[in-house]
């Protein structure tokens, strides 16, 4: 079976009782959903460690999605959606330190 490259937007958004983080999150959904036909929230747990050197529990929203780019021919369409997805994101979460937007290739199966 022919394989087709697709390359995955991942946003990683805390999840936490300000009411900020449910609207960006119903927010860039819609987005994705919009420029890319659907997404999907995988609601998952993890553990960081805090600047005092504490390991913290941390709930993480990440909305993902597939999109029709390919890495090697669509770089700069690929880079420059990414930052912009980044920039809104910290922008509406003023206080949080980190909101992570990952990219890797995916290949469905045709």
């Amino acid at each position: 079976m022919p394989l087709s490259e697709k390359v995955r937007i991942e946003v990683f958004i805390p999840d936490l009782p300000d009411p900020i983080y449910g609207r960006i999150l119903d927010e860039l959904g819609d987005e994705l959903t919009y420029s890319f036909g659907g997404c999907t929230v995988a609601r998952t747990k993890g553990k960081y460690r805090s600047s005092s050197g504490l390991i913290l529990p941390d709930k993480v929203n990440v909305l993902y999605t597939d999109t029709p780019f390919q890495w090697e021919e669509d770089a700069a369409v690929i880079e420059q959606y990414s930052q912009e997805l980044r920039n809104v994101v910290r922008g509406a979460l003023h206080e949080e330190e980190v909101i992570l937007v990952a990219l890797h290739s995916v290949f469905h199966v045709d």
